[in-house]
């Protein structure tokens, strides 16, 4: 129930596509029934969140949500790996867990371009996200924070002036 809810509450923040900002992207969950899978090596499989450039179907963003009771050698080999050879990948962790998702990472070869943590406040009924890792390869503005994305935009604006 816990990973359901966090889930939606990440894909409601950060990969609400498509939007005005980016008509061509599309977001689709599999959770918790599958909606769209993607190829991997020699095989299809459904990231929890996935973002296509659409009508194309072309992998742009894949993501991953985990809870305390996922981060664990078992998840890194047999999804994030899989996923990370699939498209760009975003890692969601509880808070507290970076350091053991980023040794996991290293021991079973999953790239991700961006980790990120998230917790419920209870009391409070809401989620909090909190922006770990980029890879400076991820070049995808797109999941920043709403003020950092207008900050970019007009640094990038002032640069062709």
């Amino acid at each position: 129930m816990l990973h359901l809810q966090a889930l939606q509450e990440i894909a409601q923040e950060r990969f609400l596509f498509p939007n005005e900002r980016y008509p061509h992207l599309k977001t689709f969950l599999n959770r918790p029934e599958r909606t769209m899978g993607v190829q991997a090596a020699k095989s299809v499989v459904y990231p929890d969140i996935v973002v296509l450039q659409w009508p194309e179907k072309v992998v742009q963003m894949l993501a991953v949500v985990e809870t305390a009771a996922t981060v664990n050698v078992e998840a890194a080999s047999g999804r994030w790996h899989p996923f990370s050879q699939a498209g760009p990948l975003y890692l969601f962790v509880p808070v507290g867990y970076v350091e053991e998702t980023k040794r996991l990472c290293k021991a079973q070869g999953v790239r991700y371009v961006g980790l990120r943590t998230w917790r419920h406040l209870v009391g409070y009924g809401n989620f909090e996200i909190t922006d770990i890792e980029t890879s400076a390869s991820g070049g995808l503005e797109a999941l920043l924070p709403a003020f950092l994305a207008r900050m970019l935009d007009r640094r990038k604006g002032s640069r062709l002036e």
